[in-house]
């Protein structure tokens, strides 16, 4: 027993639009009648969706990718700004640390100059003593005392 009714079928016409396809592409696919049977437009809609999405993830992928360079890129350059501040941060400290030494040196030092004018006021009081101790003993000796 045959089955009498036919197998559902689009004309050319329709299945190169359905397919986004010129007619003739889609005449390749048509049976004797000239039609396009639904179940190989099904498939053709089926790949030719999926070659679409195919070319849209790839394309997606190549920009992703672009991207991932310029982020690489990116890490790249402030891993070395990093370094660099790294490096600038230990002169930094080392020259506060220089400075603080000169600073304390300094402070020794001065501690020192007003400890050798304290000597030098001490020895001028005591000479400025000793001199009118001896101009005392020398009046006494004038006077005869």
């Amino acid at each position: 027993m045959t089955d009498p009714r036919p197998e559902p079928s689009v004309s050319v016409e329709e299945a190169a639009r359905f397919l986004g396809v010129p007619e003739d592409e889609a005449g390749k696919i048509a049976d004797t009648e000239g039609r396009v049977p639904l179940e190989v437009l099904r498939g053709r809609v089926g790949a030719a969706f999926v070659a679409r999405e195919l070319a849209r993830v790839s394309e997606e992928a190549g920009r992703l990718s672009g991207q991932l360079g310029e982020v690489r890129a990116s890490n790249a350059r402030l891993q070395r700004e990093i370094k660099d501040s790294r490096e600038e941060r230990r002169r930094l400290t080392d020259e506060v640390l220089d400075l603080r030494a000169a600073a304390e040196e300094r402070l020794m030092l001065m501690e020192r100059i007003e400890h050798l004018a304290r000597v030098e006021q001490d020895l001028k009081e005591s000479s400025s003593e000793l001199d009118r101790l001896r101009n005392r003993r020398l009046l006494d000796r004038l006077l005869n005392r």
